[in-house]
């Protein structure tokens, strides 16, 4: 019997060494060891404390905008805050501090005035990733027309949002002309979101996690880690996290489903220029772009989704008096489209395709809708095609414009622009 108790005594010291060891290494280099898809299913204390260590973007910095049209919670960074990006590639990383309301705009660009010409919607694109305020294509578009702009861009939203954003802070400043700015990699998808959540809401739908076809239970994991060691432990937050990662895949099984489609895209490419190949989306992402032009292909989405937030854009102008404006940007492949080689030999004809369909659509809505459509695919692909290498429009790993490529948009759309009064 002592030799048993022993035995397990001597598991237990061992297996708390582990747990200790495994805890010290996760507090020491969180960076590194831990996951940003375990991060979010910590315990909100510890991923808070986590997110904050390694300036990541956190509830601390955040603040709530009220809707109304039903959609889902809308965020907004806090005035003042400083934001930090680092794609794990040189020249991909660096800090910003974005201005008194929480938006990317240097100093001159002053929210302040009792008016402003030329309001900018949007989302990262639009917004500040890795290039400084200054350098965004909103603010160097008010520099190239003389006109007195602010961006109200905020990455990780669409296109309903942009609205709730704008009726917020950019309807005080009685513009004269709003640009509403498309990115054709994600917009779809969060208008397709905006709708499910509409819906959800509508009919007493929980959504959960969305798994191909089927909605899939989440655990709580707050619930789950609402104790003293989840509210202070990495290595039980990491623990936990990697049983429901798990439990995920196990629920799609037993379901008779494939584990998600996001593990099986590849959205790797690279450019084979004259002289030089350069490897772009080497950490695979923006995968939902691949997802919902599959979707779209398939029949089981609509690009019609679009309708409502174009359709409300058109009638604020009508009321308000300004000239809405719809730009459209594409993404980094079809910029370089006659570069472009995708490891994923299908994407050569799909993701084209998406793009064309996305663009046709909205040169049909704008007649139909009533706002002025600029395609600045074009004229990125014209600069592509002239700098190539030498200066590239967009970074390879985190896929936003360049210095480069923010002036070479900004440029294109003013000269788009110098017609309208």
């Amino acid at each position: 019997m002592l030799r048993a108790f022993r035995i397990v005594g001597g598991c237990l010291v061992f297996v708390a060494i582990i747990i200790l060891g495994l805890e010290a290494g996760l507090r020491a280099f969180p960076q590194e060891l831990i996951p940003l898809s375990y991060l979010k299913r910590f315990h909100k204390d510890v991923r808070l404390e986590i997110a904050q260590r390694l300036l990541l973007r956190n509830e601390s910095q955040m603040r709530v905008i009220e809707r109304d049209d039903g959609g889902p919670t809308l965020k907004l960074y806090k005035p003042n805050t400083m934001i930090h990006y680092d794609f794990k590639a040189r020249n991909e990383k660096g800090d910003t501090r974005l201005d008194a309301q929480g938006f990317c705009n240097p100093p001159r660009d002053r929210y302040d005035l009792p008016t402003i010409d030329l309001i900018i919607l949007g989302d990262s694109f639009t917004a500040c990733v890795v290039s400084q305020p200054e350098a965004t294509w909103a603010s160097q578009l008010g520099m190239l027309t003389g006109k007195s702009v602010y961006n109200l861009g905020r990455g990780g939203v669409g296109p309903y949002e942009y609205l709730q954003i704008f009726r917020y802070f950019g309807l005080p400043k009685e513009p004269d002309v709003v640009v509403m700015n498309i990115y054709e990699g994600n917009d779809l998808r969060d208008s397709i979101h905006f709708h499910e959540h509409v819906a959800s809401g509508r009919e007493g739908r929980i959504l959960y996690r969305h798994a191909g076809d089927r909605y899939q239970p989440e655990l709580d994991y707050d619930g789950l880690l609402d104790h003293p060691i989840g509210r202070n432990s990495y290595a039980a937050n990491l623990l936990l996290a990697a049983f429901g990662k798990n439990l995920h895949k196990a629920f799609l099984l037993a379901n008779g489903g494939k584990l998600d489609e996001r593990e099986k895209v590849n959205f790797r490419y690279e450019l084979q220029f004259p002289d030089n190949v350069m490897k772009f989306n080497l950490q695979n992402a923006d995968e939902s772009e691949v997802r919902f032009a599959k979707k779209l292909r398939a029949g089981e989405i609509e690009l019609s989704a679009f309708d409502d937030a174009l359709e409300r854009f058109v009638a604020m102008s009508s009321e308000h008096g300004f000239k809405p404006i719809v730009a459209y940007t594409p993404s980094a492949h079809i910029a370089y489209a006659e570069y472009v080689h995708f490891e994923d030999p299908a994407l050569s004809e799909l993701m084209p395709w998406f793009s064309q369909m996305q663009r046709e659509f909205f040169r049909d809505a704008a007649d139909r809708i009533g706002f002025r459509f600029v395609d600045l695919t074009a004229a990125m692909q014209v600069a592509g095609r002239e700098l190539r290498d030498r200066e590239l429009l967009y970074f390879p790993v985190n896929l936003h414009f360049t210095k480069k490529g923010h002036r070479v948009y900004a440029q294109a759309l003013a000269n788009a622009l110098s017609g309208v009064d």
